[in-house]
């Protein structure tokens, strides 16, 4: 009998890959060191530093099949960092990280569309604690929904406050006596708002956007959407009033709310 339960046990660690991957546990990260000694990690990003203020991060996709994020950040705010990939081998490629300083933005080429991209030029602050903190999106999101909604390059500072802070933005600035979810600010050259980066004079579109973590999370709930797809529509919706798009009248914002959807859809989430 002792025998028995003991072959059982052996079987049972056997298949438990299968058992694992049955159950949605992947993706998996194993972490080897240079003895070859491998580690089962659980995450769902690594932060990699490589020194000289270098910083690779990965997120993992939330299933086996999703996509693999890959972020440099510099530790530098006025650095840019840079990937490059140099294939090595039909199945392998290096993936450098380098950083580079006075790089400016220059106005876009005029080029055939498809043939150029804008840059985004991304620093998020998170002025929040607590449960505001955790509820916070990741940089990585920040950046691929202002991304998807860009039109020309760009420096953004997307600013993630409470409720205290958010009010008085909005009394300050719009004369309005309560906390909104979202505040746009876009900049001529050398404005910015007290405590926040000065606009580049050499970027041809600067500017703000004010996200007000618990009011976004309590509209989430009220109109019964998920967390994530709300900022994501807000940081559209922001980025777009960014670069000239409005809703003042009923022209203005059929166009503004068709050009939402349509960016929405592209980054997988349902109509606003």
């Amino acid at each position: 009998m002792a025998n028995k339960t003991n072959k059982t046990n052996k079987t049972d660690r056997t298949n438990k890959p299968a058992a694992d991957k049955s159950a949605g546990a992947y993706p998996r990260v194993i972490a080897i060191d240079a003895d070859g000694k491998a580690a089962r990690v659980r995450a769902e990003r690594l932060e990699i530093e490589l020194g000289d203020g270098r910083k690779l991060l990965l997120a993992f996709p939330e299933k086996a099949w999703g996509d693999l994020e890959i972020e440099a950040e510099a530790d530098d705010e006025n650095a840019v960092p840079m990937l490059s990939l140099q294939p090595g081998a039909c199945n392998l490629m290096t993936l450098r990280v380098d950083v580079h300083h006075d790089l400016s933005f220059v106005e876009p080429l005029a080029l055939p569309a498809g043939e150029h991209s804008p840059v985004l030029k991304l620093q998020v602050q998170k002025a929040v604690e607590g449960e505001d903190k955790a509820n916070c999106p990741k940089k990585n999101h920040i950046r691929r929904w202002a991304t998807a909604a860009l039109r020309a390059s760009a420096q953004v500072t997307v600013r993630l406050v409470g409720e205290a802070e958010g009010r008085a933005l909005n009394r300050d600035y719009r004369g309005k006596d309560y906390a909104t979810n979202v505040l746009t600010f876009a900049y001529a050259e050398g404005e910015a708002l007290p405590g926040l980066p000065e606009a580049a004079g050499d970027v041809p579109l600067a500017g703000d956007l004010v996200l007000c973590v618990p009011v976004v999370v309590r509209e989430a709930a009220a109109q019964g959407k998920t967390l994530e797809a709300h900022f994501a529509h807000l940081v559209v919706h922001g980025m777009l009033h960014l670069q000239g798009y409005d809703h003042e009248n009923e022209t203005e914002a059929a166009e503004m709310e068709a050009l939402e959807t349509l960016i929405l859809r592209e980054l997988g989430y349902a109509n606003p």
